[in-house]
């Protein structure tokens, strides 16, 4: 389980003070940062029987078990009800909207296991992939068990939101916030060339997003659909059909982004997301800006509503109708 470069430092200088550890710690931090990444690497330096400079020896029988997440002293929860990374996790709920939350009796589960003590004789660890996911009899379960944590027992929770997790919960954390990488150490994650990779990063925000995407196949879909997008009067079944191909989060993410792309190139002249799409920009100051406005809070509205069951055919429809009509104002009133 190899380290993200980003996290080497952070993780280095928390471990240094593994003799004054807190029950609890919170993890939090951007989503794709490679938060979830950052828990398993401190739990397996914890759980290693021959640390390196305070990091994992990654060659022990414990560095082999976390690995496999079959660690006997580690107990892991997440909505999907079986462990990946974040790159997987996220992956996953891109695919499937069945499961959004942590509910009480995984919470309630973990009874037997902290009542037992450890059997390597050092940590037992409780990580929680997505704290902020917990429902709120989840969260209130958790909560007792925080009150009154047993001996040498460590909680982990990661999160992307910390207004979702408790007060109460939040009060009785250390929390660790970690930061996002930089152009370089995202451009040395990606391993492409830099002017790709900052491309990548303006519209997926992180590295590990970035390579999500390229290894799903759908960034290639990218340009193909901002092309046909901006063609003038696009037809709606048209463009149906090839938004049904991409998942539905990219598809809506992608839309929302052009959208602000517009706006952007409105008032300031310049876009932020898809700048390195060579598409038929059209003269923004012809445009209806108030109707641009208001698709944008429909987009927005919509990618909030993503955990919800939706229709992705209706959903996409009824989002790219007001873009017909601006589509016709952009490309037909030179």
């Amino acid at each position: 389980m190899v380290t993200l470069a980003w996290h080497v430092k952070p993780l280095t200088e928390l471990l240094s003070h593994r003799g004054h550890f807190p029950h609890s710690l919170l993890i939090h931090g951007p989503q794709g940062i490679g938060k979830v990444e950052f828990s398993y690497s401190l739990v397996q330096s914890l759980l290693c029987l021959a640390p390196v400079n305070h990091l994992s020896c990654q060659q022990c029988v414990a560095c082999h078990w976390v690995a496999q997440r079959q660690h006997p002293d580690l107990m892991i929860l997440n909505i999907e009800g079986n462990v990946t990374l974040e790159e997987d996790a996220a992956e996953d709920k891109a695919k499937d909207k069945k499961s959004t939350t942590i509910n009480v009796d995984a919470v309630r589960d973990l009874g037997p296991f902290l009542t037992v003590g450890a059997q390597r004789n050092g940590y037992k660890i409780v990580l929680i992939e997505q704290a902020d996911a917990l429902n709120i009899n989840a969260a209130n379960a958790l909560l007792k068990a925080l009150e009154e944590p047993p001996p040498n027992v460590l909680f982990v929770l990661v999160a992307d939101q910390l207004k979702r997790l408790l007060p109460t919960i939040l009060s009785r954390c250390q929390k660790l916030a970690l930061r996002a990488p930089n152009a370089k150490e995202s451009c040395e994650y990606l391993k492409i060339p830099e002017l790709e990779a900052l491309s990548l990063l303006a519209v997926y925000g992180t590295p590990l997003n970035s390579k999500r995407a390229l290894e799903q196949g759908v960034e290639k879909l990218r340009h193909s659909y901002l092309t046909l997008l901006t063609t003038p009067q696009v037809q709606l079944t048209e463009l149906s059909v090839l938004a049904q191909k991409i998942p539905l989060e990219y598809w809506l993410d992608w839309t929302h982004k052009w959208c602000n792309d517009l706006i952007s190139q409105y008032f300031l002249q310049k876009r932020f997301f898809h700048i390195d799409v060579a598409v038929n920009l059209p003269t923004v100051e012809k445009v209806i800006i108030f109707d641009l406005l208001a698709w944008e809070k429909q987009l927005k509205q919509a990618k909030r509503s993503l955990r919800h069951p939706l229709v992705p055919k209706l959903l996409i429809e009824s989002l790219l109708i007001p873009w017909l009509s601006l589509n016709r104002s952009l490309y037909l009133n030179p």
